[in-house]
């Protein structure tokens, strides 16, 4: 049997489609800087098709407070169909506004 493939996506592709098949997995790279108190995170009326399957960090290249670190969402489909997949980077202790940065991507699940 053969294994799910994994689609990556960065912040390069921000605003773009992702197409992808319904056993794989789609993975969303994103850079933040925790220091700073700012995360991503998944909006939760983004789209139905996904499951958050995973969640982590990457360790900065460089010691010291300040140091930008990858953050890794890992998302398996639900069901065949397309949708949007919506993150906010925002502080967690603060509403969130209409200037928060976003990063949208426009999934389809063959």
């Amino acid at each position: 049997m053969a294994s799910a493939a994994t689609t990556v996506v960065t912040d390069v592709d921000k605003g773009s489609s992702v197409h992808i098949k319904a056993g794989d997995l789609l993975e969303v790279r994103l850079p933040a800087n925790p220091s700073t108190g700012y995360m991503w995170y998944v909006l939760p009326k983004s789209t139905a098709l996904l499951r958050l399957t995973g969640q982590k960090q990457t360790e900065s290249a460089e010691p010291g407070a300040g140091r930008p670190v990858v953050q890794v969402f890992t998302f398996q489909p639900k069901r065949v169909g397309d949708g949007i997949l919506l993150l906010h980077y925002v502080r967690s202790w603060e509403k969130p506004t209409l200037g928060d940065e976003q990063f949208m991507l426009n999934v389809v699940v063959e």
